[in-house]
């Protein structure tokens, strides 16, 4: 189930991981933050409270009793709820700190208890449970204010407290923070998804431009195995990933000198043993001319052409033919039209203009050693007594560039159809030693295929005759950057 969710790339996953990561990192820090200005908001308000209750018994008590009524009313405000009763709404000090920092407030010492206590709820109703009978009602009073209508139920209550004054009544106060007052703004919300999403695409950077060279180091391995190109990386990118491109760069030097010390010892080999060829060659000269020295010059003639086939395939292998951007139909055309002319009947399919990167000269050595196989050994005679043509198509599939060479001979036993690509192995029909075939041209060609990334298999046809195909990956354009 977790792999279905997670993306495919090491990209995708570090970017989830981050995101999640930062994503529960933001939530821990806006709980924390919101908590410490909840605190520090509820801190100012207690203390513009107490403020202005002790402000307004020191005011009470130098003025006269029939005002007391209209201070009250000038007094109280929305978060502020104010009354004189014969009892106090509050039976505990609950908040003896605060209760001390009041009564430190006061013009002058009052003999008589201060009594504070915290309340917290959500609505602002739900601070009578707590409060005298009385007390309720100056509350439900108040909501019919006008004043009060509409913000009743957005204040949530945090102190009630009682103050008993000169005259032997009680102030009783209860305060309330207003719930607009803690509520994220807008403008604060966008800016937390702003810079959320600054740090996403930072870290998006940062993971895609680290991944770089990993990047680089996959399509340097490709080009090793399609193009033999052992140009070495740029150590260059994070300290994790530089072992991995020395690594391979010191494996392409290996691979690039075994290469060359093979392709040399071949090429030493098959030049020493033209000496001895030579040498037996003269003294069958001069031995009586019978069938046992016709069959002998035959044989040394197929070892000089064995010899001189693979001097030629080690010296295309030592030169390494450059790949490039090649429109593949355009070559196969010429290719055709060569043969045309020379009167072979070739028929070239192809259904678009098709493009493909490839060495030209060493891939048309391949469809050429396909052509000469099928007309030498893959054509049968129609009823007109002309050879039946060869057919070349060219096509794309799903993941792949298709060239297909088709005859309609006898085939080949399924047996056989990989033994045919051993070096020097010829079926009993192209054994005839008068022929320049040593049986080295379809191993050549799967090499020179194989080279490209590509693949060459031989498949007998349903309706009669032998199919060789050839698979090359499909070319895709470099994306500009």
């Amino acid at each position: 189930m977790i792999k279905r969710i997670l993306p495919s790339s090491l990209i995708g996953k570090i970017c989830i991981i981050m995101v999640l990561g930062l994503v529960f990192e933001l939530l821990i820090a806006l709980q924390i933050f919101s908590n410490e200005r909840a605190q520090m908001l509820n801190l100012a308000t207690s203390n513009s409270t107490l403020e202005r209750v002790a402000a307004l018994v020191n005011v009470i008590d130098r003025t006269p009793v029939e005002l007391h009524d209209e201070i009250l009313a000038a007094s109280q405000s929305s978060g502020l709820t104010l009354s004189l009763d014969n009892t106090a709404v509050v039976t505990g000090n609950q908040r003896a700190d605060l209760s001390a920092q009041l009564t430190q407030s006061f013009s002058e010492p009052l003999p008589h208890q201060v009594k504070i206590q915290s309340v917290i709820s959500q609505h602002h109703n739900e601070q009578q449970a707590g409060m005298s009978k009385k007390m309720r009602h100056m509350n439900m009073s108040m909501e019919h204010m006008p004043m009060m209508q509409q913000r009743m139920v957005e204040y949530k209550t945090q102190l009630i407290g009682s103050v008993k004054l000169s005259n032997n009544y009680w102030l009783n106060f209860s305060s309330a923070i207003d719930q607009q007052a803690l509520r994220w703004s807008w403008s604060a919300i966008v800016g937390l998804i702003l810079v959320a999403l600054f740090t996403l695409s930072a870290m998006y950077w940062v993971v895609k431009r680290s991944l770089l060279p990993v990047k680089k180091l996959a399509v340097a391995a490709q080009k090793l195995g399609q193009e033999r190109d052992f140009t070495p990386l740029e150590l260059s990118g994070p300290e994790e990933i530089l072992p991995t491109i020395a690594a391979f760069n010191q494996m392409q030097t290996q691979l690039s000198q075994f290469v060359d010390d093979r392709t040399k010892m071949l090429a030493a080999i098959s030049h020493d043993l033209r000496t001895p060829i030579t040498s037996m060659r003269l003294r069958l000269e001069f031995i009586e001319h019978n069938e046992d020295q016709k069959q002998l010059l035959k044989t040394l003639t197929n070892m000089e052409l064995m010899i001189e086939a693979t001097m030629n395939f080690a010296r295309d292998d030592a030169q390494q033919e450059p790949s490039q951007t090649v429109e593949l139909t355009s070559l196969l055309q010429t290719i055709t039209d060569d043969y045309q002319d020379r009167g072979d009947v070739i028929h070239f399919i192809a259904a678009n203009k098709i493009i493909c990167r490839l060495s030209p000269i060493a891939f048309r050595r391949v469809i050429e050693n396909l052509l000469n196989n099928s007309l030498c050994y893959g054509q049968q005679l129609e009823n007109t007594s002309r050879p039946s043509p060869i057919e070349l198509n060219c096509f794309n599939d799903e993941q792949h560039t298709v060239v297909q060479v088709c005859d309609s001979g006898t085939g080949i036993d399924e047996s056989a159809l990989e033994d045919v690509f051993k070096p020097f192995v010829r079926l009993e029909k192209a054994r005839d030693t008068s022929s320049s075939s040593v049986g080295l041209g379809l191993s050549i060609s799967r090499s020179i295929i194989q080279a490209h990334g590509g693949s060459l298999v031989l498949r007998n046809r349903s309706e009669g005759g032998l199919c060789a195909e050839i698979r090359l990956p499909q070319y895709h354009r470099p994306q500009s950057k």
